[in-house]
């Protein structure tokens, strides 16, 4: 899994670095809403784009996906930072028009308790739902276990100086 951050620029760089992440073997990405010179989604003072925007960007890495000659199964994986800046129930509302546009996988950033990683799996199911786990980061230090048992299918986490990723049944 690779991030694509915001897809370095507007729907044909996001085009452009879906085919090249293709083209290099990678199995998916994820793209987020946040506005161009990001920062890290633990960390406070981010700025998103609108709905729309977001949107623009699932909809040009599916598209980029599918044009790919005899088909590809790469996954396209719509992450929002929205959370923080929006509210829980904007961040909802991103992913799920996020999968309505063809995301593979929702990604919510700095899902401060259980409590919310389990509703937001809720509220996007069936679609498989990414959470990141940084020490010292927004979310609590779950680990792989406790994210799956809360209902998580891939846990991302940044321990120290290791980073593991699980994707579970």
């Amino acid at each position: 899994i690779a991030d694509a951050d915001t897809g370095f620029g507007g729907p044909a760089n996001v085009a452009r670095t879906v085919q090249k992440y293709i083209q290099a073997g990678i199995a998916a990405c994820h793209i987020e809403d946040q506005v161009q010179t990001k920062r890290c989604g633990h960390l406070m003072g981010k700025q998103v784009v609108s709905r729309e925007e977001f949107l623009q960007r699932i909809r040009a890495a599916v598209i980029a996906r599918d044009s790919i000659p005899g088909g590809s199964d790469f996954v396209i994986i719509g992450r929002t930072d929205s959370a923080q800046v929006l509210g829980m129930e904007e961040a909802v509302t991103r992913l799920k028009l996020a999968a309505d546009a063809g995301a593979d996988v929702c990604f919510i950033e700095g899902v401060k308790t259980s409590k919310l990683l389990t509703e937001t799996v809720a509220a996007l199911a069936p679609k498989p739902v990414l959470v990141n786990v940084i020490s010292g980061g927004l979310t609590p230090s779950f680990t792989c276990q406790e994210a799956e048992a809360l209902g998580a299918k891939i846990i991302s986490e940044c321990r120290r100086a290791a980073l593991r990723t699980r994707v579970t049944d």
